[in-house]
């Protein structure tokens, strides 16, 4: 019996065109709103925060959708001869660099399109790490870097798709860099340009010179005595040597004056933590440290001349100035009167303890003055 001749594949009706291409759109689509969905999360999530910060949110968004071990960002340094890692989370070397030159990663870079790579072996004698994807971080004017992933939980390849999701995350990410690495710029030169005329209010007269970084270095000490986090200790440090800026209002023939002052004179002096608080109230990053000025003469029983706060409603911050700015300036000269010696100063703030002072604090120091003297000896 003869076979049933082949009947050639019938053409698509117009209608069955239509669906296959609403599909096809309909998954542009999708795609489409899912990239701009993780541009928009990202652009939200990563804004305002530290580099450390960003890298925290990134390797976070990135583990959690593509489903990997490592994730790793490099960065060029700024003669834009090597590679470097600033933050990575699983099996990576964090002290490797890569100089320009011939490697998978400066070509990735160089040619600002990812690459996946079975596996890299020898960034150091124990590490192996299977599959790998690197993607470019572009930003606006020059090449920042890489990020790169690997050890995907499943076992599977990276796919288009996932290289699609990290070319979105390195854009967002570039972009949230540059912002905070310009920000941190800014912040630094407004710190070093306040610290300097803080410094430079000492030196108005030559009774309080030195005084700021004095207080300083006795307020760092004691917080690392109470093993506070290097955050607070940063702040405190530039609160301590700005903590006397509001007397930058103050004439000179007031803050030399060698007679007692008059009550008008002395109300002025009282207020310079105000007049500095004010000076730096609508900085926002200086929220704390502007706390810690506006209070670093309040007393702990709430008797003193704000007698705003109390115990330990007074900031953290400036409880620990007071006693440190109070140590120094009993065991310096004053045009009203010559400095105390050690021991009646250290009488004189112990007795205060609960009075004027944070007790506990007092205590801290006592500790903190007297490693002074093991170091002396």
């Amino acid at each position: 019996m003869a076979a049933k001749p082949r009947t050639a594949d019938k053409p698509k009706s117009q209608i069955d065109q239509l669906r296959d291409d609403l599909l096809v759109t309909t998954r542009e689509l999708s795609g489409a709103y899912e990239e701009l969905s993780i541009f928009h999360r990202l652009s939200l999530t990563l804004a305002g925060l530290t580099l450390e910060q960003i890298y925290d949110k990134l390797f976070d968004e990135i583990q959690a959708m593509l489903d990997v071990k490592t994730v790793a960002i490099m960065l060029i340094n700024e003669e834009g001869n090597e590679l470097y890692t600033v933050s990575f989370r699983g099996k990576w070397p964090g002290g490797k660099v890569f100089k320009k030159g011939n490697n998978i990663f400066w070509t990735t870079i160089e040619q600002r399109a990812p690459k996946v790579v079975g596996d890299i072996i020898g960034l150091s004698a124990r590490i192996k790490i299977s599959p790998v994807l690197i993607c470019p971080v572009i930003g606006k004017k020059k090449a920042l870097g890489a990020i790169i992933i690997g050890e995907r939980k499943s076992g599977k390849e990276f796919y288009s798709a996932d290289i699609k999701f990290l070319l979105a995350i390195a854009s967002q990410a570039a972009l949230a860099m540059e912002n905070a690495s310009l920000y941190q710029e800014l912040e630094n030169l407004l710190l070093s340009t306040v610290v300097a005329f803080g410094k430079a209010i000492d030196s108005r007269s030559h009774w309080t010179y030195g005084h700021s970084d004095r207080v300083t270095k006795y307020a760092v000490d004691i917080a690392r005595e109470i093993d506070m986090d290097n955050d607070f200790i940063d702040k405190l440090k530039i609160c301590s040597l700005l903590h006397d800026i509001g007397k930058i209002t103050i004439p000179i023939d007031i803050l030399d004056k060698p007679a007692g002052l008059t009550e008008l004179e002395m109300n002025q002096m009282n207020r310079h933590p105000f007049v500095g608080a004010r000076i730096f109230e609508d900085f926002k990053p200086f929220k704390d440290i502007v706390e810690g000025i506006k209070h670093h003469h309040e007393r702990w029983d709430g008797n003193g001349f704000y007698g705003e706060l109390k115990g330990e409603k007074i900031p953290l911050m400036a409880r620990i100035i007071a006693v440190a700015d109070a140590y120094d300036a009993l065991t310096s000269d004053r045009p009203y009167r010559k400095k105390k010696n050690r021991e009646e100063v250290i009488t004189e703030i112990t007795d205060k303890a609960g009075k004027q002072f944070d007790p506990k604090l007092v205590q801290i120091f006592l500790k903190v003055i007297d490693s002074y003297d093991s170091e002396r000896a």
